[in-house]
């Protein structure tokens, strides 16, 4: 293959499903081998694991016109860099600085408006400021048609400004009950259902709908809800609605705890390659869930890998809270990779480093990761005196309260203190016993909860047997 081809087939092996079945859908080739080729990538994006070589009897400059056609068409609906090109727009006109080309795309714009698009409320914000500019210079004719343009859509410029302060209102309330459920969100649930397929909405708030709507059905565990919604945003993502690469990567990564809280792991692992195909601000945060789904899936070797792989992302991120996710997972990794002896070693220099960092973010993620390998290594009293220094079990005790717990690190300190003596083994069944009940008629929960059990069966197989399951207390499906 020419290094031509080879250049090509990188670009190709880079696109999205998304992106490539939008641009099957819009093309109009009359070529049969265009035709050939943009069908070959839709199959080699939705299939990676069955892919197919390029057509070296193909004329190459026929590939080079393709790369060019792709990477136009999908910049011409990129929300991102229409974004971009109107911040750019609104900085030219308040510094007096916009020039007669620039000007007579943003009145074709205005004179060829149709449906609001993602970034409605900017864009009228600044035609909004480009009417002072006009005024000032006495550019009646330009000014008489945005003015039109501003009083057409005025009302809807503010029912789109209600619903993004709403969802500001409602994101608290769903976000207080995911972290620390202390509150309700279930009451947004219509609104917000609404909210996402009201095609006369600016994209922005209809996505952002979507996005606090999985959240209020993960609170619930209302998986099955999310079927339709997921459905129907699929089908829109593939015509370029709402298209930007940050957003599908967003999209794939929301799929990603979604078929993995229904165990769907495949699915999950399929949707987490996805969401690490490119760097983006969340890279880590995507990392660290796939990690989490190949762990599951008994992936040791490849989740350690991902992991080595990211390190330099891990230097550059300025988000503890990914930082302390990632040193989190990777010390799982490694204990997964009969490494437990690194992995502590990590954890105790990550822990001198980013003490404040961990107990502001994810402490409790941190300290399963690191009381992990103290176990596997049967460090018992390590643990202890780990656990007593950092006051774990107090902060357990308030951390019992958010929708995501599991009582890893309870059961780890309940099985350190009966291997050193401290209770017997009534008490450690009690121990164990007592968060476990709580959660049985959850079966995201129970699995994780048999995966812990499978794990500490090693330690104590009189009260976790082989299965997972806790004697007196069977929570396996």
């Amino acid at each position: 293959m020419s290094a031509r081809l080879t250049n090509f087939s990188r670009f190709a092996n880079a696109l999205l499903p998304h992106e490539v079945s939008y641009l099957l859908s819009v093309h109009q080739f009359k070529d049969p081998e265009n035709i050939s080729i943009l069908e070959l990538i839709h199959h080699n994006t939705h299939h990676p694991d069955h892919t197919f070589p390029y057509k070296v009897s193909i004329d190459k400059r026929k590939y080079s016109n393709l790369k060019n056609w792709i990477i136009s068409r999908l910049e011409a609906i990129e929300v991102d860099i229409y974004y971009e090109w109107l911040l750019e727009i609104d900085k030219r006109i308040m510094m007096d600085s916009i020039t007669p080309r620039e000007e007579d795309a943003l009145i074709r714009l205005i004179k060829g408006f149709d449906k609001p698009p993602y970034y409605f409320i900017r864009l009228y914000e600044i035609i909004r400021n480009y009417r002072f500019y006009l005024l000032i210079r006495f550019r009646h004719h330009y000014n008489r048609i945005v003015d039109r343009f501003l009083n057409d859509y005025r009302s809807l410029y503010d029912l789109c400004v209600d619903v993004n302060r709403r969802m500001h209102e409602a994101t608290i309330d769903i976000v207080n009950q995911y972290a620390l459920n202390n509150t309700e969100s279930r009451n947004w649930e219509d609104w917000l259902r609404t909210v996402f397929y009201n095609e006369n909405l600016d994209g922005l708030n209809r996505y952002l709908a979507i996005v606090r709507l999985t959240l209020i059905h993960f609170n619930y565990k209302e998986y099955e809800k999310l079927d339709q919604l997921y459905n129907d945003l699929d089908k829109m993502m593939r015509t370029g609605l709402f298209y930007s690469r940050r957003i599908l990567l967003n999209y794939y990564a929301n799929r990603v705890m979604l078929h993995s809280k229904r165990n769907e792991l495949a699915k999950a692992s399929e949707y987490g390659y996805l969401s690490v195909r490119q760097h983006s601000g969340d890279y880590l945060h995507y990392v660290n869930n796939l990690c989490a789904v190949l762990l599951r899936q008994n992936n040791n070797s490849k989740a350690l890998k991902l992991m080595q792989d990211s390190f330099s992302e891990l230097k550059n991120t300025k988000s503890h809270h990914n930082r302390v996710g990632f040193a989190s997972f990777y010390i799982r990794a490694l204990n997964k990779n009969q490494r437990a002896a690194e992995a502590a070693d990590y954890a105790e220099t990550f822990l001198n480093g980013y003490k404040e960092q961990i107990f502001e973010f994810r402490w409790h993620t941190f300290f399963a990761s690191y009381l992990q390998s103290l176990i596997a290594m049967e460090k018992y009293q390590r643990l202890l005196q780990i656990s007593k220094r950092y006051k774990l079990m107090e902060r357990e005790s308030d951390y019992k309260q958010r929708a995501v717990y599991i009582p890893t690190i309870t059961w780890y300190y309940a099985v350190a203190t009966y291997k050193e003596c401290e209770i017997n083994e009534v008490e450690l069944l009690q121990q164990v016993l007592e968060p476990a009940l709580s959660m049985v008629n959850d079966p995201h929960k129970c699995r994780l909860m048999a995966d812990l059990g499978k794990e500490l069966h090693v330690h104590v197989p009189d009260v976790f047997f082989k299965d997972g399951t806790i004697r007196s207390l069977n929570y396996t499906n």
